[in-house]
């Protein structure tokens, strides 16, 4: 198990090189004539997406949150691009992946990764940036935009973590097949600095937010707020974009 994973974290994890590759996409099945830039900001991984389906097969649940294919637009060096795209969230690959109609079930285009590229789909911002983890090396990755004032903002980091089969020893222990499962993080950042992770706590957002402590304060108090439901933090950044 462990040789068939390293091989799907081969495919997966390899730096990406920008395509050179002449990919016209003409005129769009709406009849608009294709930016040309599109043309610039995919990478094809046919040989390697095919290989990783195969690996992953064997793996119980989905690399996904959504395996479907939404509409999307794409934000180019500050520039939306006409043409109109369907994207998913690979996030296991931490990948997003494109095809042309909402009907394909597999993809052998993805998303260059840039800070200078975002994307939205059905009304979600996603964001290629940096961040900064407690205990842990700087990293960069994609964010889902929560909240993103002129002083605060406010990311959520979903992706997908492979778990190796493990076997049971005894008659006590259960037997787990390998599997993907969920991993949540949050990260805020102020003033267009790094982006820091905070856990949904009150006491962690107090600490991670030092020089705005009374304002906290007096606005949970205000609300009965822990700080502990994700729309409740919202809510705080909202507010504190207003001070």
């Amino acid at each position: 198990m462990k040789k068939s994973f390293y091989i799907l974290s081969l495919f997966f994890t390899l730096t990406f090189l920008h395509s050179q590759t002449g990919k016209g996409y003409g005129i769009g099945s709406n009849g608009v004539q294709s930016d040309g830039r599109l043309i610039d900001i995919f990478e094809n991984i046919k040989n390697r997406a095919n290989s990783a389906t195969k690996a992953t097969a064997s793996i119980k649940g989905s690399p996904y949150f959504d395996e479907g294919f939404k509409t999307a637009q794409v934000e180019y060096f500050g520039t939306v691009l006409k043409d109109n795209i369907y994207l998913r969230y690979n996030a296991f690959s931490d990948e997003m992946e494109m095809s042309k109609t909402s009907s394909q079930n597999s993809s052998e285009d993805i998303l260059i990764k840039n800070n200078k590229v975002a994307c939205v789909i059905e009304g979600e911002t996603y964001r290629y940036l940096g961040y900064i983890n407690e205990n842990q090396p700087p990293a960069v990755g994609y964010v889902k935009e929560l909240f993103k004032g002129s002083v605060f903002a406010f990311y959520v980091r979903e992706t997908k973590v492979y778990m190796e089969a493990t076997t049971a020893r005894t008659s006590l222990e259960r037997s787990f097949p390998a599997r993907f499962v969920d991993n949540i993080d949050y990260y805020y950042a102020v003033e267009n600095g790094p982006l820091q992770e905070v856990k949904l706590s009150k006491k962690k957002i107090l600490t991670a937010l030092k020089p705005y402590t009374n304002d906290i304060r007096a606005f949970i108090d205000e609300n009965d707020y822990k700080l502990k439901k994700l729309q409740e933090v919202v809510d705080l950044f909202t507010f504190l974009e207003t001070l």
